[in-house]
């Protein structure tokens, strides 16, 4: 084996889910996301760093190297849902 391939590092992988609470606990996002949240951004986000063809499946989960997502998430404007077009309705009112 070359001394190159010795020293190639392993990227850690990482799931929807941890993605998720990682870049919650760092902050990397203006409020707490989920994974649901995070798979929508991949699915969606065309600047999304890792292609679904890269995606590697590990048991019931996809999973991905953390180092471009992390980046990606770091970069990231925030974008959200947007202001509410509808007032919500208060507990306690009625159409009637």
């Amino acid at each position: 084996m070359s001394s190159a391939a010795e020293r190639r590092e392993i990227p850690e992988m990482v799931t929807f889910t941890e993605i998720a609470k990682r870049v919650t606990e760092r902050n990397l996002v203006s409020r707490p996301i989920t994974r649901q949240g995070v798979r929508h951004i991949a699915e969606t986000d065309p600047a999304w760093p890792v292609p679904q063809e890269q995606w590697m499946k590990v048991g019931n989960a996809w999973a991905m190297p953390w180092d471009p997502i992390e980046e990606f998430f770091r970069q990231r404007t925030s974008r959200g849902r947007g202001p509410n077009k509808v007032p919500r309705r208060q507990a306690g009112d009625s159409d009637e």
